[in-house]
């Protein structure tokens, strides 16, 4: 019975592993959304006009690296003025805005590289949609000037650090029909968010009782590729009303507006994020198409055609310490997958553990193999009872099979009998299952904790291993890890009948199969855990003989 649901466990476990491609197919059905009103018409928010781009060099030595490959088209514009590049250098983040329109045309990481070694820049607009940051009305002719007009800028450039913490960019417009535009942006060193405030008057235009929104374009959060892109969402994602609502493109076919208790709307993927948080002046979150790409926003509260908000705007890691400083919910934008997330409970702690143990050591690898340590020394009692049920269980084998077949044709008395056994030898037929039950939520956390993290992202650990978050490129240590778990079952008694115990040896090929395309970072774990339990065994059979 002890084997049986011991091959039923580590099959489960099997199938848990390699539940991600199946849940890519048929994933359960996202969250609906909630007070969403369709409009009765697409929405439109016109093409900006080209006009002559004026492309001004980095003032950071990282130039080379921040450069846009864009080559300018220049036409002629129907707006007067040059179009100037602001730069912005808050330590860890450094933004380039253009006066035309106010926007955001770059978010650099100097941290971070993507797929091809290039700084990360998590705006990706390649159409020439709207851009990061755009105010939109619902006048086409108001919003082409919001968004074409030219800002006057308060300098040209800002560069943070620690003896200069703070720095404040204002752009100013103020338009011959009327309207009038004040915006300003505070920054923080190596700080990923930027207080906005934003003021719009427009006295002779009060009869139009004009709406105005604020809008994050397309590709925010960075365009990278990962191996568990199958499992997490990315895209337009809302927190409204304490729920998380996922806006697939495929999904939207009219404007959708959140309204309630409202903490953002964000475009994320699953290492990078950007989000507004409104604080001040916005009545709904709203999720649009223009041209098949969706956009997200927050509609301000305007009266005679003038309005006055304050939001946070988030652009940055997803890294969990950081987001939970930040409040808002915005550590609601991790996203561990649909199963992950149920136990995000437990993965929390284990990622603060684990950053406790990267403070000390400076390595993840190294962090994970004592986290490794420490959970194993906590199941240490439950797992040492499981392994001395399982020798128990071996040593009454002998007599399990003589009551079976004396009474194989009266199953109410050969349990009876059982029974009696387990309770003379002090054997619980159980016992050997149930304290590795118990350990699955962890295990569960902890792998969502390892595959999903940013920590791990391009984390080096010793030798060939430079990034535990993508696959051992020589398949060292997934065949290392079949090893360790073929000397495991090797080690383990015995019991049941001969096909189950071929069953059993074979998982160490299947696993070494599926650990080849996990996270180095995974693998690692499993075989730091598999070594640990090896060791556990031999002192239980070879030093205790009990």
């Amino acid at each position: 019975m002890e084997k049986r649901l011991l091959l039923a466990f580590v099959l489960s476990l099997a199938v848990f592993i390699g539940w991600g491609a199946f849940m890519a197919q048929f994933e359960p059905q996202r969250i609906k959304k909630t007070d969403i009103k369709k409009s009765s018409k697409s929405p439109s928010v016109p093409s900006s006009d080209q006009s002559t781009v004026v492309t001004s060099p980095l003032i950071s030595s990282q130039q080379s690296d921040f450069q846009s490959a864009v080559t300018p088209t220049i036409v002629s514009s129907p707006f007067p003025g040059n179009e100037k590049e602001i730069q912005v250098e808050a330590g860890e983040i450094h933004y380039i805005f253009s006066n035309k329109g106010g926007v955001i045309k770059h978010i650099l990481l100097p941290r971070f590289r993507n797929d091809d070694g290039d700084v990360i820049d998590l705006i990706n607009n390649p159409d020439n949609l709207t851009d990061a940051l755009s105010i939109k009305s619902d006048d086409p002719e108001i919003t082409s000037i919001l968004q074409n007009a030219y800002y006057e800028p308060s300098t040209s450039s800002i560069v943070l650090d620690e003896s200069n913490p703070e720095g404040v960019l204002t752009l100013t417009l103020k338009h011959e029909s009327g309207l009038e535009v004040f915006r300003e942006f505070k920054f923080h060193h190596n700080d990923y968010a930027v207080e906005v405030k934003t003021r719009i008057t427009a006295s002779p235009l009060a009869a139009k009782n004009l709406q105005y929104s604020i809008i994050l374009g397309p590709g925010m959060g960075g365009k990278i590729s990962s191996q568990t892109d199958y499992i997490v969402f990315s895209g337009a994602t809302v927190f409204n009303n304490n729920e998380r609502i996922e806006h697939p493109p495929e999904e939207l076919n009219a404007t959708a507006y959140h309204r309630g208790d409202l903490k953002w709307v964000a475009f994320q993927n699953k290492y990078f994020g950007s989000a507004l948080v409104p604080l001040q002046g916005s009545k709904a979150g709203i999720v649009f198409k223009e041209k098949d790409q969706v956009f997200v926003g927050l509609e301000y509260e305007s009266v005679q055609s003038a309005a006055t908000a304050s939001h946070l705007f988030y652009a940055g890691t997803k890294a969990l310490e950081i987001l939970e400083k930040k409040g808002n919910n915005l550590v609601r934008m991790i996203d561990y997958g649909w199963f992950g997330n149920k136990f995000a409970f437990l993965v929390k702690p284990l990622l603060k553990v684990l950053a406790y143990f990267y403070g000390l050591t400076q390595n993840y690898g190294w962090s994970i193999i004592f986290l490794t340590l420490i959970i194993k020394l906590l199941f240490f009692p439950l797992t040492h009872k499981s392994f001395k049920s399982m020798k128990g269980m071996q040593k009454i084998q002998p007599y399990v099979k003589v009551i079976q077949e004396r009474n194989k044709d009266d199953r109410q008395k050969m349990n009876e009998e059982l029974l009696e056994l387990y309770k003379k030898h002090k054997v619980n037929p159980v016992g050997g299952c149930l304290p590795m039950l118990l350990q699955i939520p962890v295990f569960i956390a902890l792998y969502h904790a390892l595959f999903f993290s940013i920590e791990l992202r391009g984390a080096p650990f010793i030798g060939w291993i430079t990034d535990l978050s993508v696959q051992d490129p020589y398949y060292v240590t997934p065949v290392l890890m079949g090893i360790t778990m073929f000397l495991q079952q090797k080690m383990t008694p015995s019991v049941g009948d001969p096909m189950q115990q071929k069953i059993m040896m074979f998982l160490p090929i299947v696993f070494t199969f599926l650990f080849i395309s996990f996270p180095a970072g995974l693998v690692i774990y499993w075989t730091v855990n598999n070594i640990l339990t090896i060791s556990q065994q031999y002192y239980i059979y070879k030093v205790l003989k009990d």
